[in-house]
């Protein structure tokens, strides 16, 4: 391996991990580490829609800098431009994928199984926390609590799979994608720039989701509906009334103190969008 760029020392300093040969193991590592490390949130996101010209990517610098700096993470393709260059430069072979019509993934080629490609998600707040062999074995499942997904063949289209998504059994989100289909963060453009469109999904709530492995649970918030899920399957839900109480949860439950959701709410409230409502 060759020497590294100081933005990937800063980046594996971040996940607690050190430089090693590429290969499943340390994959997997990486995997779980980044799924604690960097949150999926739309608090950067929402604070980025205010600023002119705001549609581009961070570049890996920024991306660990603003983790370092506030404890942002990103949403997938944010989250996936930027691991990519982050296996690129730890000698992984890797390319994106576009995932259903807004989703992208990251296929990783590894050395001690001939080049057999492996999926990995790190921004769908899915409990994909390592690389599943796909190919090699169809009947994958990966648990967490009460979620879980399947990454399986596509039965009516060869060549292309499905990514299930399962909570308590039942089937939740369904998106497809084709291993092949090799694309580079560029590629996204169209896409990231509808992302920052006015009826935008996560342009228009607030979404946070991070695992805690040292825990065994998920911290999960939408709007302000705080949920903590537990590996044995036990839940907690908590109705959050106030700013006030968001930005405790965020600092306690969360161990974000510094990520700004007051101003992420402040930008929703511009937006004509009260995340405190009652669900309709």
């Amino acid at each position: 391996m060759s020497r590294l760029p100081a933005w990937a020392y800063a980046y594996l300093h971040r996940l607690g991990l050190e430089p090693r040969p590429a290969g499943y193991a340390y994959l997997s590592e990486l995997c779980r580490a980044h799924l604690q490390a960097f949150p999926f949130e739309n608090v950067g996101k929402l604070l980025q829609a205010r600023r002119p010209g705001h549609s581009g990517l961070p570049s890996p610098e920024q991306f660990v800098a603003a983790a370092a700096r506030c404890g942002f993470g990103g949403t997938c393709y944010s989250i996936h431009a930027n691991l990519l260059a982050l296996l690129r430069a730890l000698d992984f072979s890797a390319h994106l994928v576009p995932v259903g019509d807004a989703h992208t993934a990251v296929i990783v080629r590894l050395p001690e199984w001939d080049g057999e490609p492996v999926y990995v998600d790190l921004g769908s707040a899915a409990p994909l926390y390592q690389p599943v062999r796909f190919r090699r074995d169809p009947d994958n499942c990966t648990r967490f609590g009460p979620e879980a997904v399947r990454i399986a063949p596509d039965a009516e289209r060869p060549g292309r799979y499905r990514y299930l998504r399962y909570r308590r059994e039942k089937l939740v989100r369904h998106w497809h994608f084709d291993p092949e289909e090799r694309r580079e963060p560029d590629d996204f453009a169209d896409a990231i720039a509808r992302s920052f469109l006015p009826g935008a999904t996560f342009l228009n709530c607030l979404r946070i989701h991070v695992y805690q492995w040292d825990n065994e649970r998920s911290v999960s918030l939408k709007n302000n509906t705080l949920l903590i899920t537990h590996a044995d399957g036990s839940e907690r839900r908590v109705t959050l009334g106030s700013v006030r109480e968001l930005e405790e949860a965020v600092a306690d439950e969360f161990r974000l103190p510094r990520l700004p959701v007051r101003e992420a709410v402040e930008a929703l409230r511009a937006r004509g969008i009260d995340p405190f409502a009652p669900e309709t």
